[in-house]
């Protein structure tokens, strides 16, 4: 109960509670469920635990533009459109829809880099494929990067705001094992 699993779906309604069948906690034997947020609304929540050096679960679909020799995860890492001579119009919502997208890998965010503002630039994560992999074991992803291919987020409580452990009162929604934000 100190930890709240966030998802960011834009096929999906915000601020919705939602539970995935089939997809159990070993410890409790119930269904996860996952609060559906904006991005921005996940970043909050994100900084603040980085902010107090606790690091969190992160997954993303980690194949999409990834330079793994230089560890670097970023949407300008390729340029496809002019390799292929076609543009790849599709946004988040239309890649899960079509499974095009989706959550692929799991790893720990550990660090975010912000600029005067205090808005995100770059993000740091710890691989599990070890220290050849990447830099030394972590990948860097840009912020585009991160609003483009990053799903899943759990984080304590304490760093969820009012309007979130609001939302986690909902009974949730609950959708198939084959849905596409969850099929893996």
């Amino acid at each position: 109960d100190s930890y709240v699993m966030l998802m960011n779906d834009p096929s999906r309604e915000y601020y919705k509670c939602y539970e995935i069948d089939y997809d159990r906690h070993r410890y409790d034997g119930k269904n996860w469920t996952y609060v559906n947020l904006p991005i921005e609304d996940i970043k909050e929540m994100a900084i603040a635990s980085l902010k107090d050096s606790t690091m969190m679960y992160f997954s993303c679909d980690v194949g999409k533009f990834l330079n793994s020799d230089r560890g670097l995860l970023d949407v300008k890492n390729y340029d496809y459109e002019s390799l292929m001579g076609t543009s790849f119009n599709m946004n988040k919502k239309q890649r899960i829809q079509t499974f095009a997208s989706g959550s692929s890998h799991a790893m720990t965010l550990m660090a975010v880099d912000l600029d005067k503002n205090g808005k995100p630039t770059k993000w740091m994560v710890e691989n599990s494929w070890g220290p050849a992999a990447g830099y030394q074991g972590y990948l860097i992803m840009t912020d585009e990067w991160f609003n483009e291919y990053m799903f899943r987020l759990v984080v304590e409580t304490k760093y969820s705001s009012e309007k979130v452990l609001e939302v986690l009162k909902q009974k949730p929604i609950r959708l198939p094992a084959w849905d596409p934000m969850f099929a893996e």
